[in-house]
C-alpha cells in the first residue's frame, strides 16, 4: 500500500526525557491540534532529506498475518487530516524507517483522502485485507457496569467490528495478538444493537446504545456525541450486512417432539428444518412466508408460515438451547435481505424499524 503522507499539521522536536533512570534518553515530540505525543528517539533517517519538510510517498505491504503495524485518528469531521496515532514495534509501518506519528496520510494508493472522514480511509484500507479481516469500526466508549443504582459507575471501553466479530477491549489492539487477548468476543450476527431514546435512558447520559449477547447478556454503552453514535449505528448495520453476506447460511441444533433435528437459515432459500441422524427436510419456508413468531423467553420459538397453495397459516414449533442466538440470527438475516433490496439501507439510520416487517416477535428484551 502507498501512503503519502506529511507532518505539515503537527510540530516536532528533540528533547531529553528522564524518567526515574539514572540517565535521560531522547525522545521526539509531535504536538498536533488536539494531542501531544512522545516517541523514543530510534528511528534513523535514511533518505537523506528531513522528514518534516513536506510530502512523500511510502510503500508498504500488509503481513500474511495481521495488517500495516499502525493505527490512526482524525479525519473531515474534527477537521483534522487522518493522521498516524501509534506505530506498532517489529511490524511493517515500523520497519519501513520512514513512517512516524503524526505523520498526516494525504493519499492511500493514488486516492486522495485528505477531505475523507475517518470510516471512508478505514475502507479505503480495508479494501487490501479479505471480508473477514475488514475493519469496519473503532472507538473508545464508556460501559456501564450493571447494578440497579441510579448512578451507576462508567468505566472506558474500546469497541471494534472486525470480520465476523464485535470485539470489546480495556485498550485498544496494537499487534496481531492483541486481538485474541479481547475482554469480550461477540459474532455480530448473533447479536441485536439497540439505539436508545431518550425514554429509554437509565440515568441522565445521552447518546447510548445496548447490546444484548446471544446469551442474553445486556450490555450498555455510552459514546460522547451524537456523530459518534450514528457512526456506531451505520458500522454495526455494515459488519452484520457484509458478515451474513459472506456465510449466507447457519444451522442450529434443536429438538421438535423429542427428537433432534436442525433449522438452516439460508439467505437465499429462507428456513430448513431437517432431521439431524438422517438429513431428511421435514419442512422449508421462504423468509417472505414468515407471517409471525412468538418466544417464551427460555428456549421455544413458534414460527407462524404461511402455505403458498392453500394459504392457511402453518404452526412450527422449535426449541433450542442458545435461543437468543437464534433470533438474533434471524433478525440478522431479515435484515441483510431488505438491505439487499434498497441500497440506501446501510447509511439510513431509519432503516431499524424495517427489519420488525419480518413478523419476529420476542418476550425478549429486545423486538427482533
Amino acid at each position: 500500500m502507498d501512503f503519502r503522507t506529511t507532518c505539515e499539521e503537527t510540530k516536532t522536536g528533540i528533547c531529553l526525557l528522564q524518567d526515574g533512570n539514572p540517565e535521560p534518553f531522547k525522545v521526539r515530540l509531535h504536538l498536533a491540534k488536539d494531542i501531544l505525543m512522545i516517541q523514543e528517539q530510534d528511528v534513523i533517517c535514511v533518505s537523506g532529506e528531513p522528514f518534516y519538510s513536506g510530502e512523500r510517498t511510502v510503500t508498504i505491504r500488509r503481513q500474511t498475518v495481521g495488517g500495516f503495524g499502525l493505527s490512526i485518528k482524525g479525519g473531515a469531521e474534527h477537521n483534522i487530516p487522518v493522521v498516524i496515532s501509534k506505530i506498532s514495534k517489529e511490524q511493517r509501518a515500523e520497519l519501513s524507517g520512514l513512517l512516524f506519528i503524526g505523520d498526516a496520510i494525504l493519499q492511500i494508493n493514488g486516492i486522495n483522502v485528505r477531505k475523507c472522514r475517518h470510516e471512508e480511509v478505514i475502507r479505503k484500507i480495508n479494501r487490501n485485507f479479505p471480508v473477514n479481516q475488514q475493519i469496519v469500526y473503532m472507538g473508545w466508549c464508556e460501559t456501564r457496569e450493571q447494578g440497579p443504582l441510579q448512578d451507576s459507575a462508567y468505566s472506558p471501553a474500546f469497541l471494534a467490528l472486525r470480520g465476523s466479530c464485535l470485539y470489546k477491549f480495556l485498550a485498544p489492539p496494537v499487534t496481531t495478538w492483541d486481538w485474541t487477548r479481547a475482554e469480550k468476543t461477540f459474532s455480530v450476527y448473533e447479536i441485536m444493537c439497540k439505539v436508545l431514546k431518550d425514554s429509554d435512558l437509565l440515568d441522565r447520559r445521552k447518546h447510548c446504545f445496548t447490546v444484548q449477547s446471544e446469551s442474553g447478556e445486556d450490555l450498555y454503552f455510552s459514546v460522547e456525541l451524537d456523530s459518534d453514535l450514528a457512526q456506531w449505528e451505520r458500522a454495526f448495520q455494515t459488519a452484520t450486512f457484509l458478515e451474513v453476506e459472506r456465510i449466507q447460511c447457519k444451522t442450529y441444533a434443536c429438538v421438535l417432539e423429542s427428537h433432534l433435528m436442525g433449522l438452516t437459515i439460508d439467505f437465499s432459500m429462507g428456513f430448513i428444518c431437517f432431521d439431524a441422524a438422517t438429513k431428511a427436510v421435514l419442512w422449508r419456508y421462504k423468509f417472505s412466508q414468515l407471517k409471525g413468531s412468538s418466544d417464551d423467553g427460555k428456549s421455544k420459538i413458534k414460527f407462524l408460515f404461511q402455505n403458498p397453495d392453500t394459504k392457511q397459516i402453518e404452526a412450527k414449533e422449535l426449541e433450542f438451547s442458545n435461543l437468543f442466538a437464534v433470533l438474533h440470527c434471524i433478525h440478522s438475516f431479515f435484515a441483510a435481505k431488505v438491505a439487499c433490496l434498497d441500497p440506501l439501507f446501510l447509511g439510513n439510520q431509519a432503516t431499524a424499524s424495517a427489519a420488525p416487517n419480518s413478523g419476529m416477535m420476542s418476550k425478549a428484551k429486545y423486538t427482533a
